[in-house]
């Protein structure tokens, strides 16, 4: 349980910065605040992802639990990044960055599975 609270207690605290990072009260920040908002997202991002990469199963029901965690976290990954390219396609101003994330998101899947397949 409290591996659990742990990670629970990150997302939390992520979900918190990347909010003010998005200013969703239209009152921003000194530059000052906003580089240590900033700051901390990525510190917990990384604690994240530490968290993702090391994570281990014991059993296959776990491992199970995993597998459906990281394909709902990937297909709402790609839902959202799909919703904000077609906003905006309708507002013409397409970020680059967004055709990235989507672009790396789908090949690193792709390279991924092709390598699981002819390793396993």
């Amino acid at each position: 349980m409290k591996n659990n609270f742990i990670h629970i207690s990150i997302a939390i605290i992520l979900v918190g910065l990347l909010t003010l990072l998005g200013d969703p009260f239209m009152v921003w920040m000194p530059m000052g605040g906003q580089m240590f908002v900033l700051l901390g997202a990525t510190i917990f991002l990384c604690i994240w992802a530490g968290f993702v990469m090391f994570e281990n199963s014991h059993d296959e029901r776990e491992v199970l639990h995993m597998q459906s965690a990281g394909r709902f976290a990937y297909l709402s990954g790609i839902g959202v990044l799909l919703i904000a390219l077609i906003y905006q396609g309708f507002t013409h101003a397409i970020d680059s960055w967004i055709l990235g994330a989507l672009a790396v998101m789908v090949v690193s899947k792709l390279i991924a599975r092709l390598y699981l397949e002819r390793s396993h």
